[in-house]
């Protein structure tokens, strides 16, 4: 089978489908507003052409009853819920402390393979040097939250950086790709982030000549080293009515020419060749994969001939109000003939008295001459209704629907995300949202999150804390409440566990309480049970101290034995008060005044 068969709609249909997009009545070509001399523009700087045209395409979107519901679905469950950063290491656990020794040994032996480890240093860190280093590392990660929480609060000009991810995935499911400006102080550290409209930026083929690059590669959870590679990079151009601009790759350290793209030994070369140009600025492209295109393609594609089947039905049925041409009745006339005014009076009342909705209930008046006939000059009227031949309600109702549900199929979202609130109950609706969650919501924010964690944070220096998007409260809060009482309640969490599964269901973290009773299970602390956390690893503990802490151990399972002997036998006797029968002595006179003669006393 040859290519061309394996393509039964071809590329060139579906670009004229693209650009004939349906306004109002009529179908307009993006290329008669000036479309054309934008193309021809991006062709002349050199840039790829898409695989669909990104204007036509928001236009599509502009005009669908079908498609902004999805988007604006996923922009909202999968950005709309804010963000947080999570700890590297908590500084509060408990082992955070083993933590931070396996980090500084993991950085020994990188120096040792390195060679940069000092001779007869131990790649085993002591206790003293690990409480040093556990002390700098909790001081450093303050400071590096209060630097997130100031970037990202200032992230953006004149929204927050939540509106920007929501436009971002608005672009990013409308054309397939999305665009930030990147913008960086005169340290050359990150910025300001700034949105661009993904329809006016094309890519330009990958440079040549690879380029080497700093990464950052991880060696411990808390360190990083830099490493060089060398990559093939690409720039970006932007074109908006007659101004032209080029970006590069997020990353590339190369000095671009603002105006024409070129590359620079430096800024200075730069100048000297223009003094009215500049270094451009960097770019970070998000895309939905395509195997065919270096653009991303939206994934509702498939669907564009029910989009525009949708369009076209809507038309129908909106310009029947207004070429209407079949009256609600007529008022017939037998026994004579029509006079020679009535031919041009009916001609006029269908062309001028049928259209629109205020001559919607006219009706049509034939006038007959009886003189002349056989029956006296006597004419007979007949009033007929025409509403058979009438539009009882709107064309094409299953077609559309099954367009909607196949739009809905390809975002791959149940009704109740779309708006759509029938057939809907308590359990199917929580299933929906469930896999809506499960399958389509999360492995988005988990992708997003990788970029940044991996892209920008890498970029920042960030160490001790990763970039969490947040997710709805799916769960039932007051049955998560239960659940976690009754774990609490019973020993199997301790109440630290069940304080951090309450911040995963109301999306908020809680203070941190230092107190010892948090970390043991509650049972213990109502029985006035105490017990001391104890470390048995030979590393951490002399060899004198090990029959103590096996003394201590074994002091506790004798309180704990105590107490579940006393718990049982407070069960029986609660057994024994409640659930076992009562035996009563009744004299028979009264048992007969009760009951009668049906029964015989015991």
């Amino acid at each position: 089978m040859t290519p061309s068969e394996l393509q039964p709609f071809p590329e060139e249909r579906v670009q004229t489908i693209l650009k004939a997009v349906v306004v109002g009545a009529r179908v307009e070509d993006p290329s008669s507003r000036g479309g054309g001399e934008q193309t021809s523009a991006f062709s002349d700087a050199g840039a790829l052409a898409p695989p669909y045209d990104p204007e036509a395409m928001c236009l599509l979107v502009e005009h669908s009853n079908s498609l902004r519901q999805n988007v604006d679905a996923y922009a909202t469950n999968i950005d709309g819920f804010g963000f947080r950063f999570d700890p590297v290491i908590d500084f509060e656990a408990e082992d955070a402390r083993d933590k931070v020794r396996d980090t500084l040994m993991l950085e020994r032996l990188a120096a040792r393979e390195a060679g940069t480890l000092p001779a007869g240093t131990d790649v085993t860190p002591s206790a003293d040097e690990a409480n040093t280093r556990f002390d700098e590392l909790r001081q450093h990660s303050r400071v590096e939250r209060a630097r997130l929480e100031a970037f990202f609060d200032f992230a953006c000009f004149d929204h927050s950086f939540v509106d920007l991810r929501r436009r971002t995935r608005q672009d990013l499911e409308v054309t397939g790709n999305a665009f930030w400006e990147v913008l960086r102080d005169g340290k050359g550290d990150l910025a300001r982030f700034i949105y661009v409209p993904s329809y006016t930026v094309r890519l330009l083929p990958l440079d040549r000549d690879p380029v080497e690059v700093k990464e950052r590669v991880r060696v411990s959870p808390v360190t990083f080293d830099t490493v060089a590679a060398r990559r093939r990079l690409r720039r970006y151009v932007q074109i908006q009515g007659s101004e032209r601009a080029f970006f590069k790759s997020f990353g590339d350290p190369r000095v671009i020419s603002r105006n024409t793209g070129a590359a620079f030994p430096d800024v200075a070369a730069l100048r000297s060749a223009d003094p009215t140009d500049g270094p451009a600025t960097e770019l970070l492209h998000f895309a939905i994969h395509s195997p065919r295109s270096p653009y991303g393609v939206p994934r509702w594609v498939g669907t564009l001939l029910s989009v525009l089947g949708s369009r076209q039905m809507e038309e129908v049925n909106y310009l029947y109000f207004e070429n209407k041409s079949v009256p609600p009745m007529a008022l017939l006339i037998s026994g004579g003939r029509l006079s020679d005014a009535s031919v041009p009076r009916i001609e006029r009342f269908i062309e001028e008295n049928l259209k629109g909705k205020a001559n919607f209930h006219k009706i049509l008046i034939l006038e007959a001459d009886g003189a002349g006939t056989g029956d006296g000059g006597r004419a007979k009227i007949e009033l007929r209704p025409l509403t058979d031949a009438q539009q009882h309600d709107a064309l094409f109702q299953v077609y559309d629907e099954r367009n909607i549900d196949k739009v809905g199929g390809a975002f791959r979202l149940p009704r109740m995300l779309r708006g759509e609130s029938k057939d809907f109950n308590r359990a199917t609706a929580e299933s929906a949202l469930r896999f809506a969650e499960d399958q389509v919501f999360q492995p988005e924010r988990d992708e997003f999150d990788f970029l940044m964690n991996r892209k920008v944070l890498a970029d920042m220096g960030i160490r001790f804390w990763r970039f969490r998007s947040q997710t709805p409260v799916t769960r039932d809060p007051e049955r998560m409440t239960e659940m976690v009482e009754r774990l609490v309640r019973v020993g199997v969490l301790t109440p630290e566990e069940g304080r951090v599964l309450a911040g995963d269901i109301f999306n908020r973290e809680f203070r941190k309480i230092g107190d010892d009773w948090t970390k043991r299970p509650i049972t213990l602390t109502l029985a006035g049970v105490q017990t001391q956390s104890v470390d048995l690893t030979p590393a951490a503990r002399p060899p004198s101290t090990l029959a103590q802490s096996a003394k201590q151990l074994l002091t506790l399972r004798e309180d704990l034995r105590a107490e579940e002997e006393r718990l049982a036998t407070d069960r029986a006797e609660l057994a024994r008060r409640y659930l076992e029968p009562e035996r009563v002595a009744v004299p028979r006179q009264e048992f007969e005044s009760w009951f009668g003669d049906q029964r015989e006393p015991p």
